[in-house]
């Protein structure tokens, strides 16, 4: 994977229109599979968008740091903001960056679910951090493939794909250590069942959502 791939996917995205999810556009969680060797997405959980043409962007849900932004960042703004900044992926590492769930979208926000939205922009942090949503979760970095770059390496084998669902991008941070164990489990029960469903019936059309 490339970081200056990574790079073009997310400002193609970033430059897109973000209100509702564009037609053929999909959200869903990347599940790394046992043994991928690049150490930024290893043992990953990752929600990504990917748009009609190929370009993906989105972060890692599982990977909690040991820093807090009321811990990193000066000022009485910043205290409420107690929990874990998570790593959300080797792209712009410096950056910080944030999924939030609300009723309604805030500024420039990406929408991944129903309720659930991607921040990149600045301004639009700010505005959320005036105003904090419903739930907040704050990311150092992105993550994003160019067009092409994720369907080979999950022709490859990288990556198991799963059905993304708004309860699972915001487990709690004490539950995100068992989170990418119990989603490999889920998806190799998935992919024996339709291995079996396939033999007699053909491939189902749907994936399934993490269970709670």
């Amino acid at each position: 994977m490339r970081r200056t791939g990574w790079a073009v996917a997310l400002l193609l995205l970033v430059c897109a229109p973000h209100g509702v999810a564009q037609e053929g556009s999909r959200t869903v969680f990347l599940v790394a599979r046992p043994g991928l060797p690049d150490p930024n997405f290893r043992e990953s959980v990752v929600l990504i968008r990917q748009d009609d043409g190929g370009e993906t962007a989105g972060v890692i849900i599982n990977r909690p740091t040991d820093r807090s932004l009321a811990s990193i960042l000066p000022g009485e703004s910043f205290k409420r903001y107690t929990e874990p900044v998570f790593f959300g992926g080797p792209v712009m590492s410096e950056g910080l960056f944030a999924v939030y769930r609300a009723e309604k979208r805030v500024g420039d926000s990406m929408t991944m679910l129903p309720g659930v939205y991607l921040v990149l922009e600045a301004a639009t942090l700010d505005e959320l951090m005036r105003n904090p949503p419903q739930s907040i979760r704050f990311y150092s970095g992105v993550s994003g493939w160019a067009k092409g770059q994720l369907q080979a390496e999950i022709e490859r084998g990288d990556w198991f794909v799963l059905n993304a669902d708004a309860d699972t991008v915001f487990t709690s941070g004490a539950d995100t250590k068992g989170l990418w164990r119990r989603l490999v489990r889920m998806a190799r029960t998935i992919t024996a069942i339709t291995a079996i469903t396939a033999e007699t019936t053909g491939p189902p059309r749907h994936l399934h959502s993490p269970a709670r």
